[in-house]
């Protein structure tokens, strides 16, 4: 398959680029310097690029890039919502565009956000999107347009993504609590926190575009893990005695801990129903035994 990727650079695209090339598909790809697009291409001669750095003077010309593929991966997210909202509208036009002559499945990358802080365990038939965190609202509108946007031949997917671990915040927060000999925690309870490794994470993009899917999926381990659990799996495999708990986040989370530490505040337990029964799925990792092994 032809296939258009963004973000190809970041923690979760790079991860999507490798699975694709590996499994033969042809990829091009936007990126911001020659570098990067070099780098890109000497992967394969399956990897190309284009130099379009996005933002809301021309994100709306990213559909003329776009057209004609088998299927468009949007992996990242823009620092600002209005071109983030152009660039959701141009992937859809192209996708309208492509789907006259051919078949396109169109692939949007959204998250738990949407879910706030659920009550029990939460799958796709049960989703609840009532409660969803101010930052995250944007995000349900623009699944709801990729996911409207279907057709016979345009298969529009929202993929909700949780917390991504084996090169992401999770791991940066691991190794600070090594590195600072002190494990660093924030709020006041003990939440289950959701997760998926990135190998997992690119599998499902994978075949979500070869198996021309549609509609929302959830994108999560079927386990998720307390935050307790993880302070005792992080303090046995690097030897640490200190736990601090925090309440100033703000303070900390540009700090050497990171961004993870707001995983700490949220309560939420997922499980990915449709992916599953729909492709027999199987996760190849999974967080408790991920931490356990960790390298530093």
């Amino acid at each position: 398959m032809r296939v258009f990727l963004t973000g190809a650079t970041g923690s979760i695209g790079s991860s999507v680029l490798n699975n694709l090339l590996s499994h033969g598909h042809e990829i091009t790809c936007t990126v911001r310097s020659e570098e990067k697009g070099q780098a890109i291409a000497s992967k394969s001669d399956k990897a190309h690029y284009v130099l379009f750095d996005i933002d809301v003077n021309n994100a709306h010309q990213l559909g003329e890039v776009a057209a004609g593929h088998d299927a468009i991966i949007h992996c990242v997210h823009q620092r600002s919502s209005e071109a983030e909202d152009i660039t959701i509208d141009a992937l859809i036009r192209a996708a309208r565009k492509t789907a006259e002559t051919k078949p396109i499945t169109l692939v949007y990358t959204s998250d738990f956000g949407l879910n706030g802080n659920t009550t029990g365990i939460i799958d796709e038939d049960h989703d609840d999107t009532s409660h969803s965190f101010p930052f995250s609202v944007a995000r349900g509108l623009r699944e709801r347009k990729v996911i409207n946007a279907s057709t016979e031949n345009l298969h529009g997917v929202a993929l909700r993504v949780s917390w991504v671990y084996g090169k992401s915040s999770v791991d940066k927060w691991i190794r600070a609590c090594k590195s600072e000999n002190k494990i660093l925690i924030a709020g006041q309870s003990n939440p289950q926190m959701p997760f998926i490794h990135h190998e997992d994470l690119a599998n499902m993009y994978r075949i979500l575009i070869e198996k021309r899917a549609y509609g929302l999926f959830f994108a999560v381990e079927p386990e998720s893990l307390t935050l307790q659990d993880m302070i005792a799996k992080v303090a046995a495999v690097g030897n640490i005695q200190e736990v601090e708990r925090i309440d100033n986040l703000r303070a900390h989370i540009s700090g050497p801990y990171g961004f993870f530490l707001f995983g700490h505040t949220i309560d939420q337990q997922f499980y990915p129903k449709r992916f599953i029964e729909l492709y027999d799925f199987h996760f190849a990792h999974k967080i408790s035994d991920w931490i356990s092994s960790f390298n530093f």
